[in-house]
């Protein structure tokens, strides 16, 4: 359970992770599009201040860039500049994957933080389940619709819940430094339809977590022995409806 004295300021509260971190979190401080600055107010005012920056702009096909960089990098400006105890930025494992606007941002964001607050936690997560996760894949596989994606596509999974419980220890908020926060072993979506008895029509694109890179940084995910295929488990058993 998260420390009583701390006051948790999270951002990009209108899905998503930080949805359910803000849900999860009585007394936080949520940020979004339309209360920033009354937000940043309240924020410079608290005590113990613990900055969980889960906002991101995840257009794959930007054309407004000022707007881009707007919200994935003078967002994370304007945090930094905040007295915290601790800053944690979510980025992605994407980042190990080719070059798009997103994981370059993502690595953009990553340094800048970085070079702003040497203490800072960064945690590259993998796809997210949770209860306020918007439709991925896996939900459009689970009711058997067609897929953009080829069969061989091979996702790492974790649970926002597994998130909630790593920004409330105590001990793990100690660490700074860029670290890794996945699964001990991915699922291709063909053995998901195969296992799940779906008939799905999959498509063409092929995506792949790095995971050959992963193991050159240190994970944090608190269950090592844990699968993708446990979490898609466990979020099938609690939170799919």
């Amino acid at each position: 359970m998260p420390s009583e004295n701390k006051t948790y300021l999270i951002t990009g509260v209108g899905s998503g992770l930080g949805k359910f971190l803000y849900e999860n979190l009585p007394g936080a401080l949520g940020l979004s599009r339309d209360n920033k600055y009354e937000i940043l107010d309240a924020a410079e005012k608290a005590e113990n201040l613990v900055v969980l920056h889960a906002a991101f702009n995840t257009k794959r096909d930007v054309t407004d860039y000022s707007q881009y960089i707007e919200d994935n990098i003078f967002l994370t400006e304007d945090l930094l500049y905040l007295y915290s105890v601790k800053f944690v930025y979510f980025s992605s494992i994407d980042v190990y994957g080719s070059f798009t606007p997103y994981s370059f941002m993502k690595r953009c964001a990553e340094d800048f933080i970085t070079k702003r607050q040497a203490d800072a936690l960064i945690l590259r997560l993998p796809a997210i389940l949770g209860p306020t996760m918007r439709k991925n894949s896996l939900i459009r596989l689970m009711e058997e619709k067609e897929l953009t994606l080829h069969s061989e596509s091979i996702f790492n999974y974790v649970l926002q819940n597994d998130i909630l419980e790593a920004v409330t220890n105590d001990e793990l908020l100690a660490r700074s430094g860029t670290y890794n926060f996945v699964a001990s072993e991915g699922v291709r979506l063909l053995d998901l339809a195969e296992h799940y008895n779906k008939n799905v029509r999959f498509g063409h694109y092929t995506y792949e977590t790095s995971l050959n890179d992963l193991i050159e940084v240190e994970n944090l995910y608190p269950y090592p022995e844990r699968t993708s295929s446990d979490v898609v488990e466990l979020f099938l058993r609690n939170y799919y409806e």
